[in-house]
């Protein structure tokens, strides 16, 4: 065989043996954590983008799905969605979910009025103070277990939001990116009156959950985690990033 022969050859096997690897892929996010998911935003969120990208990228269809958290665990455990797009990391949930390399990072940060001297140390330096904190939301363990300050509990980030302007709560605190688009939508004349904790309470990584029902649960991280790292190579993950953050950091009219 010549050499001409010899790459079509390759090339043929090669396109044959990625449509065998082809898979269809349920994933699915609960749509209510903009600006990372939710059905109104462009790719549907900047994290659902990145994963539907990659996914794509390594040969795969895919058909988007919302759901509620609860019923996103429960199918994700009988293998009714093939992957879960935007799931922090906890043990329990590693037991049903096969988790990728981190895609993202979640930086859960607090925000306060500028004139409010804080800088954040630990958790012994918010003894005494108020601090307001969104109703079933898993911060950070110590966090969710301390009582050495008060916690105001609201249903919501933007309840807290106007509590800590109208100087009811001196903290209140979230993922920051998703601070910065609700602050901006919601309340763009607030901002200039406040400013971030510069140090974190936690950085968490953002992963892909595949359902281990699914049996090829290992490929599919592999695939992911393979056509991320392609995608920072040559720059196609960073303008998906962008073209997010434009939105995120514009104030509404």
């Amino acid at each position: 065989m010549n050499k001409t022969l010899h790459r079509i050859a390759c090339l043929i096997l090669g396109v044959f043996s990625q449509s065998l690897l082809a898979l269809d892929l349920s994933v699915v996010h609960t749509g209510n954590w903009p600006p990372y998911a939710a059905g109104e935003l462009p790719g549907q969120g900047l994290a659902v983008e990145l994963v539907t990208t990659a996914l794509q990228r390594a040969g795969h269809t895919v058909k988007l799905r919302v759901d509620s958290l609860e019923r996103i665990l429960e199918g994700s455990k009988l293998g009714v969605y093939d992957v879960f797009a935007t799931p922090w990391y906890s043990d329990d949930r590693n037991r049903f979910l096969d988790y990728s390399d981190p895609y993202l990072d979640s930086t859960i940060r607090f925000i306060k009025r500028k004139e409010t001297k804080f800088k954040y140390t630990g958790l012994a330096g918010l003894r005494g103070m108020t601090v307001g904190v969104v109703q079933d939301y898993a911060y950070e363990p110590d966090f969710d277990q301390a009582h050495n300050f008060n916690k105001s509990s609201e249903r919501n980030l933007i309840q807290n939001l106007l509590k800590l302007s109208q100087k009811r709560i001196q903290l209140t605190l979230d993922d920051e990116l998703v601070l910065r688009y609700e602050i901006n939508r919601f309340m763009p004349k607030t901002m200039k009156n406040l400013e971030f904790v510069q140090r974190p309470l936690a950085v968490r990584g953002v992963h892909i959950g595949v359902s281990r029902e699914n049996p090829e649960h290992a490929t599919i991280v592999a695939d992911f985690n393979k056509a991320i790292k392609e995608m920072i190579s040559d720059g196609s993950y960073s303008e998906i990033v962008e073209k997010h953050k434009a939105y995120i950091e514009q104030a509404a009219d």
